[in-house]
């Protein structure tokens, strides 16, 4: 989604909420992965208020991540370190891109977001340096999703992770402190 179509929409959300629940006018697609949260939600683009469902989570080892789009507006991030499992909104706060994965210290190499609910990207978590890439305007995230490059000005972010037997959610409309893991 373009960057006018973007802010247009959250123009016309700001004035017409309802409107803009999640999944009012989406285009038919899997979203199976995603179910309604009772949460606050994030205040900014058009984050839906979603529990994103990550499959065989529990088989994330330290230092690997998963990314999952449901929609040009909700995706999210689960990754782990050696702390324990933490999560991200995957939407950029400057334009409200989704970002990427990215391929190491250049970044150079990224590889886009499925939405409808498609099989979670895996990739490895760096220890420093950019981990998310938004493709629009260049803003790079860490590994917690601080800013490391505008022209972003705020991190990604932080969300609730529940973790269950096999599969972990993530809560987009639950932010917690950065420094927040779950085991």
């Amino acid at each position: 989604m373009n960057v006018v179509r973007r802010r247009l929409l959250l123009g016309f959300c700001a004035i017409a909420p309802e409107a803009c629940a999640p999944g009012a006018g989406s285009p038919p697609g899997d979203r199976s992965c995603a179910t309604p949260s009772s949460g606050a939600g994030l205040p900014y683009c058009l984050v839906g208020a979603l529990s994103i469902t990550f499959p065989n989570a529990r088989e994330l080892m330290p230092g690997e991540v998963l990314l999952r789009g449901v929609d040009d507006n909700s995706a999210a991030i689960l990754a782990r370190d050696a702390q324990g499992y933490f999560a991200l909104s995957a939407t950029c706060p400057h334009a409200c891109c989704t970002v990427s994965l990215c391929g190491g210290e250049a970044c150079g190499r990224t590889t886009p977001t499925p939405n409808d609910c498609a099989v979670a990207l895996k990739g490895m978590l760096p220890v420093s340096g950019p981990a998310f890439l938004c493709p629009c305007h260049g803003s790079e995230f860490g590994p917690d999703g601080a800013v490391l490059k505008g022209p972003a000005l705020s991190p990604l972010p932080s969300v609730r992770v529940l973790l269950g037997a096999t599969d972990a959610s993530v809560d987009l409309a639950d932010a917690v402190d950065a420094s927040v893991r779950f085991n």
